[in-house]
Order: structure tokens, then sequence, then C-alpha cells
């Protein structure tokens, strides 16, 4: 039985490092996303253009939002035997890793919208086409706060009970800013913070991801054991 929880533990760790390949592919098939700066008959004509790769990747995040969920699920087991008492951070960990997920999917379902339907229906209001996809972008920005209480009380936790390496929960806190910077999406314009620039399209997915494929493999280098032993208050 101890011979099968080990394997069961490192399963269920190592698909932080699945999340990541399926959600980087998720990522790549639509190539470079418009951005806010574009004009809606770009927006427009990118939706229509790539509707097979937009509708195709959508179906890819809801396979990776599978994978993550359950490596939280591994993620929030380890934190909590290391933290012991109330397990009150990996359980907000836990909390805003849902949330994120769950943002940043719904903000996906409104924009495969696009792609579904409206971006092929002749004599389109293009107000309404425009108004959709500020709206999808947005929800997905509002994911990002979700994720900066991931990251945050996961890095916090790991911190506070030595679950995790030192530069784990140092980088995770550096991937907690730039999950706040990811935010600024709802409010930029254009630039490097807008919907489509390269902080919100590129470096917070990038470090959030490099971060849960790190995590992932030292707690399965670990056997889902963390090197302290759990304490009560």
């Amino acid at each position: 039985m101890a011979v099968a929880d080990a394997k069961g533990r490192k399963f269920d760790a190592a698909t932080g490092i699945g999340f990541a390949v399926v959600a980087v592919v998720g990522l790549a098939l639509p190539g470079t996303p418009p951005k806010a700066s574009d004009s809606t008959t770009k927006i427009i004509s990118f939706f229509a253009d790539h509707r097979g790769d937009i509708l195709a990747s959508s179906f890819v995040f809801g396979l990776a939002a599978v994978l993550f969920l359950w490596f939280l699920g591994s993620l929030r087991s380890y934190l909590r035997a290391a933290e012991g008492g109330e397990g009150r951070l990996s359980a907000a960990a836990f909390g805003g890793g849902v949330a994120g997920i769950g943002l940043l999917l719904a903000g996906v379902g409104v924009l495969n919208g696009i792609a579904f339907e409206i971006a092929k229906t002749s004599g389109l209001d293009q107000n309404v086409a425009r108004s959709v996809f500020d709206a999808g972008s947005a929800v997905a920005a509002m994911g990002s706060f979700g994720f900066v209480v991931f990251f945050g009380a996961a890095s916090c936790s790991a911190a506070r009970s030595g679950a995790l390496p030192a530069w784990a929960y140092w980088s995770g806190s550096a991937v907690t800013v730039a999950q706040v910077l990811g935010g600024l999406a709802l409010v930029a314009k254009t630039g490097f913070f807008a919907t489509g620039g390269a902080m919100p399209t590129f470096v917070a997915p990038a470090t959030a991801l490099l971060w849960i494929v790190a995590v992932s493999v030292v707690i399965v280098s670990r056997d889902g054991v963390p090197p302290v032993a759990r304490t009560e208050p």
C-alpha cells in the first residue's frame, strides 16, 4: 500500500508538468493574439482566419484546466502536511488557484464564442464584436488576481514551513508580482501591459508555468512528502 501511495503522490504531483505542456500547446495554437489597440476589423479578421485553431485551443485549455486542478489538490496536500495547524495558507492557495483557472476558462469561453459564430457572421455589428472581445479579455485578466492568491499563499506557506527550497518561494513571490502586473490588462489600452501586450500574454504566463513545473519536479522527487514534519499549534 505504501508503494502504491508513493506512486500515486508522484503521479498527482506530475500533473503540474502535464498542465504546463498542455497549456503551452493551447497558447501556441492560435498564434499571436490581437492587441487591445488593434482595430475592430483586424480583431474580427483574426478570429475568422484562425477559427479552427482558436476552437482547438479552447478545448486544449479545458484539458489543461483538468490537469491544473489535479495538481492543485496535490500541492494543497503537500503544503498542508508541512504547514500544520489550520492550514490557512495552503487552503488560500487552493482557493486562489480554483478562482484563477475558473476565470481564465470563462474568458477563453467568451473568446471561443467569437470564433465559433460571431466572426463568420455576415453584416456583423462591429460594436458587438468589440464588446465581446473586450469582455472575454477582461474576464481572463481577472483570473490574474486568483493566481496572485495562489502563488502568493503557496510561497508564504512554503517559506514558513520549509516545505519547498528557498528559491521556490522567492521565485514564487516574483511570479506573484508578475500576476499583479498581468492584471493591468484591465485598464491599459496600449503597450506592454495591455491585452495582447508582452506582460499578460507572455511574461506572466511563462513565469507561472515555469514555477509550476519546477515545484512539480520538487514534489515528485520527494514522493509527495515534505521534508518537515507536520506540527500542531
